[in-house]
């Protein structure tokens, strides 16, 4: 009965199987065939609309033929005079119904430069015989409607008549030469008649449909023009039914007004050849997928189904039996032949599983044994259960002495892990319990007690462990003396803020009172008393400018900068510090060149903090240069940064030198410290208020052959860093 049960829900699952896997089948074919349906209908839409293209160059080609024609007559001498004297001459030798039926022109109309008809001619394409012209162009030429005014005025389109739509084309009268004045306006003009509508649908090898906007329209046309009026200039193509796909277009009056609509029907052929092909591609399918379920379904029920319920049945009677002697049959060699080697393989390792259970609790003694922590356990009566290595080592004992001795000092145990812990109120209070404590000899612990409970809550023991934490706490201190320190120094910054706010007022009046001097304002001052005088300005200046850089290094490394950003125009502000330090670099004859980006114009920073940093890489460029030579600035565009360069073709620097640069208070030898002025603050600074302003600083330079100091930041984003990114980057 269980074999039968067993059987038919395996079969069932199986059914539901095939079943989903063919309706997941049938929906991708669906899903499928649709979307190649749609694909065939796009491109049959693409094909359509590059055909109704084609018409509508030949339409255009009959419109600009008629174009060209009106202008050749209309600038040529003998028409030019002809407006002036109408002579007979020009009207036998030119103005025949065969000239107008060669250049398959309906009506010829001459108006002077009033507005007047001079002469007129209209005939019948068909049959070349003259008729009368439409009373709608007399109407039009009499508003002016088909005056042109200039010598380029030219007037070109379709117009509505009572007979039938016209094309129209109307031209200044001018000489041979094209110039004026200009005498009046030739108009040319040709029926859109049924036969040019066949014309232009021999040429485009499809049917044609033209109906006027003026009319009475099909309902297909009437829906259409309302949609050209919400789409101007706007083809329409869709399926007109199974067979035909249609294109509409409309041609324009010379008002730029909706005159006719057209509509051009192509055979379908390659969509519905395209459907009966997926069909028929389809069918196979489907009828293939069937097939293989069928067959797929009864060589599972045959191959695998009737082997699995035979190890099922097994897998139940030794269960059942408990008789572990028995083993399945070993037949096919295939995924259910090495399930049936398992589950016998299974069978002979059961008896194994006392053997790994004792090889599981020596595994756990190994990894209990390798650890540094001292861990104990005892029972309530503080008797010793079991200890791991490190514990019985600190206590010089083996396992099998300490097993069941009392956890006490009178084992010579010393006193981390008895003294510091009560563990008889661990077991009254069933709380677990921590401390610290340092040892005589210098060493800290953390000793932790936990107790341990049985299935029913009940506490069999507690668990003691012992970790040295000496090393742990030596961190904390130095953690705590580096806490120390940044206080000091922040309090260092503080007072060299302080002190130079204090030194400036001072030195402010220094400098300006000896400019008094210098420049004599209280009275004349000999050779000697003037050197002496401006060496008071010059000194007071460089020591200005250096507790300008000591307040500004203070700001720094107490954090206090902040950057006001404003946009404002590079190459102005470049052109500034250069007119600024002109006089320095005139000195030694250096000429200052610029080559900026001409994409780049302004950019967004803190001014003031730009001009400190272009100010600090010139001066250097300048001072480390030698006479006769030029500095050169480049600015160009990376991304969303602006590089901003400086070179020169100076001293240079030398290798070993190079990793002092950037370092408050540091220039690069005692030598140059001698020969050149500077606080060793400059580049220093530069750094800091680049990467204030998210940005990046570097160079390159070699000894003898000059530097290139170069730098960017965004160039209109306000990245501002946080303290522990500036900290980093220092």
């Amino acid at each position: 009965m269980a074999f039968g049960v067993f059987g038919i829900d395996i079969s069932k699952k199986l059914f539901i199987i095939t079943v989903l896997f063919f309706a997941v089948f049938t929906a991708t074919f669906m899903f499928t065939y649709n979307v190649q349906l749609s694909n065939f209908l796009n491109l049959e839409q693409a094909d359509t609309l590059r055909n109704v293209g084609r018409i509508q160059n030949v339409v255009s080609t009959e419109q600009n033929y008629l174009d060209n024609m009106v202008q050749d007559w209309a600038c040529w001498d003998d028409t030019y005079r002809f407006i002036d004297d109408q002579n007979q001459e020009y009207i036998d030798a030119n103005l025949q119904n065969e000239t107008l039926a060669g250049l398959k022109v309906n009506v010829m109309l001459f108006i002077n430069d009033t507005g007047s008809l001079v002469y007129e001619k209209s005939i019948d394409l068909e049959t070349g015989e003259e008729k009368p012209v439409p009373e709608e162009l007399i109407e039009l030429i009499e508003s002016g409607t088909f005056s042109t005014k200039s010598e380029d005025d030219d007037i070109s389109g379709c117009i509505l008549v009572d007979e039938n739509p016209m094309f129209i084309s109307c031209h200044p009268i001018l000489t041979t030469g094209y110039e004026g004045p200009v005498k009046g306006t030739l108009i040319f003009g040709r029926y859109f008649d049924s036969d040019l509508l066949d014309y232009f649908s021999e040429i485009a090898c499809t049917s044609l449909l033209m109906y006027r906007v003026d009319k009475d329209m099909p309902a297909d046309f009437q829906a259409k023009f309302q949609n050209f009026s919400e789409f101007p200039d706007k083809t329409v193509v869709e399926p007109f039914s199974e067979e035909i796909m249609t294109g509409y277009f409309e041609l324009m009056d010379i008002s730029g007004q909706p005159a006719l609509i057209m509509r051009a029907d192509f055979p379908r052929d390659l969509y519905l050849n395209s459907e009966k092909t997926l069909n028929s591609m389809y069918f196979f399918l489907l009828l293939t997928g069937i097939v293989t379920g069928v067959g797929v379904k009864f060589a599972l029920d045959s191959f695998f189904v009737s082997r699995l319920v035979e190890i099922d049945n097994f897998v139940t009677r030794v269960r059942s039996e408990k008789d572990l002697s028995k083993r399945l049959p070993l037949k096919d060699n295939d995924e259910l032949y090495r399930l049936s080697r398992e589950i016998n393989g299974m069978l002979n390792e059961i008896d194994l599983v006392q053997q790994e259970l004792k090889a599981q609790e020596r595994e756990k003694k190994v990894l209990l044994d390798s650890l540094n922590e001292l861990v104990i356990f005892v029972n309530p009566q503080l008797n010793i259960i079991w200890a791991n290595k490190a514990a019985l080592e600190y206590m010089h004992v083996d396992l099998e002495k300490a097993i069941g001795r009392r956890l006490n000092p009178t084992l010579g145990i010393t006193s981390p892990l008895v003294e510091h812990l009560h563990l008889e109120e661990i077991f009254i209070s069933e709380n677990k319990a921590s401390g610290e404590f340092t040892a005589e000899d210098g060493n800290s612990w953390f000793i932790q007690a936990i107790p341990v409970t049985d299935d029913n809550g009940k506490i069999v023991g507690v668990l003691e462990t012992c970790r040295n934490i000496t090393g742990k706490k030596a961190v904390e201190k130095l953690y705590q003396e580096k806490q120390i320190a940044e206080i000091a120094n922040r309090a260092k910054s503080e007072f060299l803020a302080n002190v130079s706010h204090e030194l400036r007022t001072p030195l402010n009046s220094i400098i300006g009172f000896s400019d008094l001097l210098y420049e004599q304002v209280y009275g004349e001052l000999n050779e000697k008393q003037l050197k002496y005088t401006d060496n008071i300005s010059k000194s007071g200046r460089n020591l200005l400018s250096l507790i300008n850089d000591i307040l500004d290094l203070s700001k720094v490394e107490a954090g206090k900068v902040e950057l006001d950003y404003k946009e404002f125009e590079l190459a102005n502000k470049l052109n500034t510090i250069i007119n600024f330090l002109s006089p320095v670099a005139y000195r030694k004859n250096i000429q200052i060149e610029i080559d900026m980006d001409s994409k780049l114009t302004s950019i967004r920073a803190d001014e003031a903090r730009f001009a400190q940093i272009m100010y600090n890489l010139i001066d250097n460029a300048i001072k480390f240069s030698h006479e006769n030579s030029s500095v050169k600035i480049g600015a160009r565009i990376k991304g969303d940064l602006v590089e901003i360069t400086v070179k020169d073709t100076g001293i240079g620097i030398k290798a070993e030198d190079q990793h002092k640069l950037f370092k408050p208070f540091s220039q690069v030898d005692s030598f140059s410290s001698k020969t050149y002025q500077g606080t060793g603050l400059g580049l220093f600074l530069v750094k800091e208020i680049v990467h204030l302003h998210g940005g990046d600083v570097w160079f390159r330079s070699s000894s003898g052959e000059g530097s290139t100091f170069a730098f960017t930041i965004p160039i209109n984003d306000d990245k501002r860093w946080d303290d522990d990114a500036k900290l980093n980057k220092k």
